[in-house]
């Protein structure tokens, strides 16, 4: 080949090869650029949702730091660091839905490798975080997350161990009548005196003889003249219920008060005690209900829904209620029937939307 021929196709060469290397520089910088400002935006975001839990902004800082976890998939620590605070903003709320959330996500982690009891937080806030975790999740979520404080918030229903007190109550009775007992064996001699009583009949014989006359009183008709039989009025004062509802009103305001200050165990326990009453009215029952589902105690939810009987005309809210709590305790055909009659009448919201997915999907 002539040297011209072989100089021309090395320039040719070179030029498609300096072609090949601009392209890929135009395209890889994009890509190397995109990839550092979506970590920067990230660690931005972040920063804010640190900065607003820090000046009490928590509706702000909520919804960044859990936008910021995304970026954190693959650095745990930071990652359960910003859901750790999203979860204390939402608890501070009152979102507790949404602190629940993040805690799941935690809990989602932790089944993947094991790492929350090793991520650094100030101790006030882990304290927080556990302390939420224990309201709100079960006893195996809680044990994914290496705490054992989650018992004390399930067996909160102590108020039903007091009727095994009230039955424990004709024991001492019983004592105290054994006690005469072991005492009179000591004495077992002197009452053997008392047994030659049997003559004693004879006199009473001689009583019935005397008694005869007795029917003559029979025809003594005042007393008859007892018409104020119309007094049983005076029971009417119906307002003797008035003071359990009364009660029963102050017991769900003291309820609302201890979870308006965090205290979830405490207001658990209110609404059981109140469930458990003898006298309770339809609408009591329907509002320990819908309480005792929002405080996540669902069996408890159930019940109180059972025992207001049919839901009517105006209250058809309590169907979802009623039909998350019969899902959470297993009993899914029933869960299905009262979220169909509730659909109708509820707002759909992203929470009903996952629960009805939920329900719906769920095999009997």
């Amino acid at each position: 080949m002539p040297a011209g021929a072989r100089a021309s196709s090395c320039t040719f060469e070179s030029e498609n090869d300096l072609r090949k290397l601009v392209v890929w520089w135009l395209l890889l910088i994009p890509v190397a650029g995109f990839a550092a400002s979506g970590d920067e935006f990230y660690q931005r975001l972040y920063q804010r949702g640190m900065a607003h839990f820090a000046s009490g902004d928590y509706a702000a800082a909520f919804t960044e730091l859990r936008n910021a976890a995304f970026g954190f998939v693959e650095q745990v620590d930071k990652f359960e660091t910003a859901q750790s605070y999203a979860i204390i903003a939402a608890h501070r709320l009152g979102r507790d839905n949404d602190a629940r959330e993040s805690l799941m996500r935690i809990v989602a982690a932790e089944k993947v490798q094991p790492h929350f009891r090793s991520v650094t937080l100030p101790a006030d806030v882990r304290t927080e975080v556990e302390s939420v975790a224990s309201a709100l999740l079960t006893n195996q979520e809680c044990t994914l997350l290496g705490l054992s404080t989650c018992t004390q918030s399930v067996v909160v229903p102590t108020p039903t161990k007091r009727p095994n007190v009230a039955v424990t109550a004709p024991r001492e009775k019983q004592s105290t009548e054994t006690a005469p007992a072991d005492t009179d064996p000591k004495k077992a001699p002197p009452p053997a005196t008392p047994v030659p009583q049997p003559p004693a009949p004879a006199p009473r014989q001689v009583d019935p003889a005397p008694q005869p006359p007795a029917p003559v009183p029979q025809p003594i008709v005042p007393p008859k003249v007892e018409k104020p039989l119309p007094q049983p009025q005076p029971p009417a004062p119906v307002p003797a219920s008035s003071p359990a509802v009364k009660n029963a009103d102050a017991g769900l305001a003291e309820a609302q008060r201890a979870i308006d200050s965090g205290d979830i165990g405490k207001a658990r326990s209110i609404y059981n005690a109140l469930a458990d009453g003898p006298d309770l009215s339809h609408a009591t029952a329907l509002r320990l209900g819908e309480g005792l589902y929002r405080v996540q105690d669902f069996r408890g939810a159930a019940k109180a829904f059972q025992r207001a009987g049919p839901i009517g005309k105006g209250e058809e809210q309590y169907h979802y209620y009623f039909a998350v709590s019969l899902y959470e305790t297993g009993r899914y055909a029933d869960a299905k029937r009262e979220l169909a009659a509730s659909l109708p009448y509820i707002t759909t919201t992203a929470d009903v939307t996952r629960y009805r997915a939920k329900i719906e999907g769920a095999i009997e």
